[in-house]
């Protein structure tokens, strides 16, 4: 199963992966973030087999970036697509939802403790809002924003620490899980956009 993760992490890492979106510098988050999350899984879970105290932390931060980066691809499609004005102020009047941010050093990773409120990623409202759009909208195949609505889910969960009582193997599956949906998610959005 490691080697599928690995397999999928490669292709969400990718050089081009992202070539599709206009907005420079969301482009450079999202490789940003990519970055980060093959970091994570690489260098702090795998050296450190899966050790409950990087459990906590650590996995939980990958879903939170894979959820972040979902959204925001999400955001950026819808804004291509709403083009009468009282769509846009329903579900797009949220300009500020998402204030990507660049992290400037690994040590503020730790974005998943509650306490630490260097940026905040729990837009869940938000998130929701433009879901409901794309529902409303039909925008985006309806299993596709199944797949966004599950990530939505699974962020609100890491919040809640959810995750916790995972062990190596379940934690493993859930990893691939989510980067399999976002490669579906994003290759779905480059063929659609």
């Amino acid at each position: 199963m490691e080697k599928e993760l690995d397999y999928y992490i490669s292709l969400f890492k990718s050089n081009s992966r992202y070539s599709f979106i206009k907005d420079i510098k969301l482009q450079e988050i999202l490789y940003l973030f990519s970055g980060y999350v093959s970091f994570i899984y690489y260098n702090e879970l795998e050296e450190n087999n899966y050790s409950e105290y990087l459990k906590e932390i650590k996995a939980h931060t990958i879903f939170v970036y894979l959820g972040s980066i979902i959204e925001a691809i999400t955001y950026y499609f819808v804004k291509t697509k709403l083009i009468d004005e009282k769509s846009k102020r329903k579900y797009l009047e949220i300009e500020e939802f998402k204030k990507l941010q660049k992290i400037e050093e690994t040590k503020n990773l730790y974005i998943c403790k509650l306490e630490n409120k260097e940026i905040s990623f729990n837009d869940s409202i938000n998130f929701h809002a433009l879901i409901n759009g794309l529902k409303d909208k039909k925008i985006i195949d309806e299993k596709i924003v199944e797949k966004i609505d599950d990530f939505r889910k699974m962020r609100n969960l890491v919040h809640i620490n959810a995750f916790l009582g995972y062990n190596e193997y379940k934690l493993i599956q859930e990893l691939e899980k989510a980067f399999i949906n976002t490669k579906i998610i994003v290759d779905y959005i480059e063929n659609n956009i």
